[in-house]
Order: structure tokens, then C-alpha cells, then sequence
């Protein structure tokens, strides 16, 4: 419990939000017309290695789409869950660029704080109702912010007081393959992992029993985005061929007609 307040507490206090760290300043709000810009080329879905937020710099017709499509929206916060590996922050990343949004990834302020992604993987085993209370204060002090999209570690669907909170914005589930997220794993692993065939199946049952016990959560979000269906959907034959834009244009659409369902649905509960 002590070591969960104390998390919660520096996780989310503002000199964490201002804190120096690189991961912190290398995203305050993004404006195409500042800063220094990195050449444009198409921003693939599945890279390697996660992108920085400079390097995710969107297009001028992506900028033009997302502003049209968003609109009123603008100020709520987006709350991006899944299974976490880099497609999932990339595609965050620029959505967060797209729409001149803060970005936040609760996990990464989580290693910061605890110190690396081995003492949090050992306090989510080892305390996760002290894990789920880190969550809930985050996400409590996190609705305030408005112009947030936040990348959302597993507590943040991991029970009902959680979930509700998440009803403050908009949330979405970016269903990705789940090799996409093995892979990544063993790369953080080293060179042995990645080569040796036992620790792929290990990782994979272990991860595909996680994503069972979480997926009908998961499937709670406002919005369901899958990589699989998204490449279907433009008749690509592979998820290789799908670009990072393309699922930014797919959430935002997405977006588009739950804010149109909601107009609606208010105008049609007001008496005439």
C-alpha cells in the first residue's frame, strides 16, 4: 500500500508533468507551423522500434482531415487501451499530433517513477490492488486535463471504478496482432530471446491468456480500431502494408460518428 501511495503521489504530481525527463519534454503540445520538423515519409503501423513524438510528424492532409472530422470534440480527453507494444503508442503518438493533443503513456511515468519496466512488472505482480489504486488516482486527476490523450496501462480496465472513470472522455481500444506485442517483448529481452523459438511460445500463451481475461474489458471502449480489420477494410493484403495515417484517419472517423451519435441522442431527449 506504501509503495502504491507513493507512486500515485509522484506519478501524478506536477513536478512530475514538468520534470526533465526526455520522455516528458519531448512532447508539449505540437503545432505544425514550430519547432523543427523531421522529413516526411510514410509512417508504417508495425515499426521496429517505438517513434518519438518529433519523429511522428503528421502530414499537411492528415492535419486537414483531423480538423474537419473532430470539430467540436476538441478538449475531451482520449483514453487509448490495449495490449501494449509500439504499434499501440506509435499510433497514439500521432493521433495526439494529429489533433494538438497532449500525449501521456501512464506506464512509462510509472517506470520513471518505480525505476525501469522491471520493478513495474514486479509491483503489478506483486501488489495489483496497489496497482489499480495508482490507476484510479491517475485517471481521477488525468479527466481534468482535456487535451489528453493518454496511452493507459491495463489497470485502467482492470475493474468497474476504473472503467467509469474512463467514461470522461472518449475511450478506444486499438486491437493490435498480438506477435506485434511477443515480438517487442523478446526484443527488450535481448538477442537470446528473440532467437530462441521456446521463448516466443512462452511469451505468446502467457500474453494470449492475458488478452482472454482482458478483452471483453477491452471491448468496453467507446471506439474498437483493429490493425487486421483496418488493412481488410483498405484491401491490403498484409498489416505490413498499413501506415500509421491510415489508422489515425480510421480512429478519427471513428470519433466522428460516436460525436454525431451523441448529438443526436441529446437533441432527440430535448422536449420540442
Amino acid at each position: 500500500m506504501a509503495t502504491a501511495m507513493r507512486a500515485a503521489t509522484a506519478f501524478f504530481s506536477p513536478s512530475v508533468s514538468s520534470s526533465p525527463n526526455p520522455r516528458q519534454h519531448q512532447h508539449p503540445f505540437f503545432s505544425a507551423r514550430r519547432g523543427r520538423t523531421h522529413p516526411r515519409r510514410r509512417l508504417r503501423a508495425l515499426p521496429a522500434t517505438e517513434l518519438t513524438l518529433e519523429e511522428l510528424n503528421p502530414s499537411v492532409d492528415l492535419l486537414r482531415k483531423t480538423a474537419e472530422a473532430v470539430g467540436d470534440f476538441r478538449k475531451t480527453p482520449i483514453y487509448i487501451v490495449g495490449t501494449d507494444c509500439n504499434a499501440k503508442r506509435n499510433i497514439a503518438k500521432l493521433l495526439a499530433n494529429s489533433i494538438i493533443y497532449r500525449y501521456l503513456c501512464s506506464e512509462d511515468l510509472l517506470e520513471d517513477v518505480l525505476g525501469g519496466k522491471e520493478a513495474l512488472a514486479t509491483f503489478r505482480e506483486t501488489d495489483e490492488k496497489g496497482y489499480l489504486e495508482v490507476e484510479t488516482e491517475g485517471l481521477k486527476q488525468l479527466t481534468s486535463m482535456g487535451s489528453l490523450v493518454l496511452c493507459c496501462g491495463d489497470g485502467a480496465v482492470m475493474n468497474s471504478t476504473n472503467l467509469g472513470l474512463l467514461r470522461h472522455g472518449v475511450s478506444i481500444w486499438i486491437d493490435v496482432p498480438l506477435e506485434l506485442a511477443v515480438n517487442d517483448m523478446l526484443k527488450s529481452m535481448g538477442a537470446n530471446a528473440i532467437s530462441d523459438p521456446d521463448s516466443f511460445s512462452k511469451a505468446m500463451g502467457k500474453l494470449r491468456q492475458r488478452y482472454d481475461n482482458l478483452k471483453e474489458r477491452y471491448a468496453n471502449s467507446d471506439v474498437t480500431v483493429s490493425v487486421q480489420n483496418v488493412a481488410s477494410q483498405l484491401g491490403y493484403g498484409s498489416v505490413d502494408s498499413l501506415s500509421l495515417e491510415d489508422m489515425v484517419i480510421e480512429i478519427v472517423r471513428q470519433i466522428e460518428k460516436l460525436v454525431k451519435a451523441k448529438a443526436m441522442m441529446e437533441a432527440a431527449g430535448k422536449p420540442e
